[in-house]
């Protein structure tokens, strides 16, 4: 290893408190080594660290002011050191060792830096005998980084034989656990190999770089506020750092709305971490199916939760008051925001985000009908969605919400899996059918006053039956947003289908119209999805209670105007594409007897969602929405 003095290394400051104080600092640092920068912004700090790591030769130590970091608290680490440490992860920025200099002195707030990626804690002022050892830092941290490198792959497979025989040693285990424990292996693991070999396989290349948070002008968060807190929320239009922040805005202030969820408070340098990671497990180069849709349908489980009234907006000049002077016998009996709870709200909330993490971009009859790893292992089953959920947890036990999957020691949150597992099981629309069935059927307890809410197991299946749908309509909330966003995303959505036929079509695989380009009018496809899948689902949840009603109102304006374009831009194709599904159509059931397109399209759409998994069908065509439902099968997000 190369010999390593102050003048291999350089020296990056950031400080924006007293200048005497720095001055001090200064002074001392000029002396023991030849390049030293000082920054009053982090976005200079972290363009610094990226032109010091262009030679290979030399370690640059970051000095990190505490005090001059943004913190909630005096417990939370800088979010400087959070945001240099991530960027190290991922391989952004090389060879810096980040120190964190400080006046408070409590051992918890210097292990927790440390536990972050800190180098090293100094507390200021800083003497010359400490500035002189600074850069031994940098030795010592190169090798701890390198050997944990080497040793990472090594021991990721021979941890699971050594957490196995560790469970023989943990206390209470008697005779009948020796019995079982060769076949029942890592009960007591923390958390399986299984799941965390197979989310690390599927992640993504980060795709994100980290960035402070902090910078971001209260303005644009108060435009962000009023952008969550409306119906007329288009993601398109908005950049990844405004993602990030309007997931931690929902996220924060349930956290801090209701007493019984502040076990799970965390500093927001913590929320913000977990948040650049679920985005970052999302594949930006899908078209429809990213960490926009998955914002999407988090602020339309967000609003929808503000207007029946389980949560209050974060505007509170935002009000939904177009029903308040109903007298309706169901509004008085359903009780719906006194059904959830707090952790059910976070749960759904949390399911919102995380609904889709590491989607592929094509749907589940691809992953059938190729047999990819996903779909032999999940038995062609909703293999997707179950992917998603093992996924989403993985990534909730790596972070600042671990508690949440450790059920045995913790019981109480165990309606919090229950909830994020069945409501993104729930979004597989090969179920559809049976979902709003089931709505239906929930609507008419609600009616007739059939819901004991002292019996706990039973308000326990209505809850979880209510989160999976409104995670439902969120999914595919596209279509009951204001036309000129539907449009949009329909338009996004539809180039996703059309990428995905190209695939099919180099593979040999066959080909549905829906993802053939040109086959298809949009309005076709938009117009069959609305009418005969969108419109009953959001009129059964309406049914539940009326303040979805304008879900259905949107819908049908939107229904409208699609009729418009197509009237406009008629296409002479359109009887080609009826004749080459004729004969389907004359299978059909005779639910529609029009033979125009957009009939067509509806009838395979049916045909489609009736499919079972073990039939020998060729593959079947996505919904419109973002979901296809064959042998469950769904590439919606």
């Amino acid at each position: 290893m190369k010999r390593l003095t102050p003048s291999c290394c350089s020296v990056v400051i950031f400080h924006n408190s007293s200048t005497n104080e720095l001055e001090s600092i200064l002074e001392l640092l000029n002396k023991q080594f030849a390049h030293v920068i000082v920054e009053s912004r982090k976005t200079d700090v972290i363009a610094d660290l990226k032109e010091q790591q262009k030679s290979e030769t030399s370690s640059t130590l970051l000095l990190i002011d505490s005090e001059s970091c943004y913190r909630r608290s005096s417990e939370d680490c800088p979010d400087l050191l959070l945001d240099v440490v991530q960027l190290l992860k991922e391989g952004f920025i090389n060879n810096v060792v980040p120190i964190v200099c400080s006046f408070q002195d409590s051992p918890s707030f210097m292990l927790k830096c440390l536990q972050e990626g800190a180098a090293d804690f100094l507390l200021k002022p800083l003497s010359e005998d400490v500035i002189k050892t600074l850069f031994l830092n940098a030795t010592r941290y190169k090798i701890e980084k390198s050997q944990k490198k080497k040793s990472e792959n090594i021991n990721e497979m021979s941890n699971m034989y050594k957490e196995d025989k560790q469970d023989d040693k943990v206390e209470g285990h008697g005779q009948v656990w020796s019995k079982f424990k060769d076949r029942i292996k890592g009960v007591f693991h923390k958390e399986h190999w299984l799941s965390k070999w197979i989310a690390d396989y599927y992640t993504p290349k980060p795709s994100v770089r980290r960035t402070s948070m902090a910078s971001m002008l209260n303005d644009r968060k108060e435009f962000l506020k009023t952008q969550i807190c409306s119906w007329n929320f288009l993601p398109l239009d908005l950049d990844n750092k405004d993602l990030i922040q309007i997931v931690f805005m929902i996220l924060d202030q349930i956290l801090f709305a209701f007493d019984e969820l502040e076990p799970l408070r965390v500093p927001s340098g913590d929320l913000y971490h977990f948040i650049f990671d679920i985005c970052n497990s999302y594949h930006s180069i899908n078209p429809y199916h990213n960490f926009r849709h998955a914002v999407d349908v988090l602020q339309a489980n967000y609003y929808f939760l503000c207007r029946i009234g389980a949560i209050e907006p974060m505007c509170p000049d935002v009000t939904f008051d177009e029903y308040k002077d109903l007298n309706n016998e169901m509004m008085n009996k359903s009780c719906i925001k006194d059904l959830l709870e707090p952790l059910d709200i976070f749960a759904l909330l949390m399911a919102s985000i995380g609904h889709d993490v590491g989607h592929p971009g094509v749907n589940n009859n691809f992953m059938v009908t190729t047999s990819t790893p996903l779909a032999i292992l999940y038995n062609d089953k909703s293999v997707l969605e179950s992917f998603h959920v093992m996924f989403f947890f993985h990534l909730v036990n790596e972070h600042c919400f671990s508690q949440l999957t450790n059920i045995r020691a913790n019981p109480s949150y165990a309606s919090f899996r229950k909830i994020v597992v069945n409501s993104i099981l729930a979004t597989d629309m090969s179920m559809h059918d049976d979902y709003v069935q089931k709505i239906k059927d929930q609507a008419e307890r609600f009616r007739q006053n059939n819901v004991n809410f002292d019996d706990k197991v039973a308000c326990e299946k209505e809850k979880i039956l209510l989160c999976s749908a409104l995670i439902k309509c969120a999914d595919i909330s596209n279509c009951a947003r204001p036309f000129e966003s539907a449009e949009r995303w329909a338009k996004i959505l539809a180039e996703e289908f059309f990428e995905q036929g190209e695939l099919e079509k180099e593979l040999g695989l066959s080909v549905l119209p829906i993802n053939e380009r040109g086959k298809i009018p949009l309005e076709d496809f938009q117009l069959g999805f609305k009418r005969f899948i969108a419109l009953k689902l959001f009129e059964s949840v309406s049914e539940i209670t009326p303040y979805m009603q304008f879900t259905v109102d949107q819908i049908n304006e939107n229904i409208g105007l699609w009729e418009l374009m197509k009237i406009k831009d008629k296409q002479p194709n359109h009887n080609y594409v009826t004749s080459t599904s004729n004969s389907s159509h004359n299978e059909a059931e005779g639910s529609h007897e029009q033979s125009s397109p957009e009939a067509v399209a509806a009838d395979a759409i049916e045909k489609e969602m009736m499919a079972k998994p073990n039939d020998n069908i060729p593959p079947q065509q996505p919904l419109p929405e973002g979901k296809s439902s064959t042998r469950p099968s769904r590439s919606g997000i």
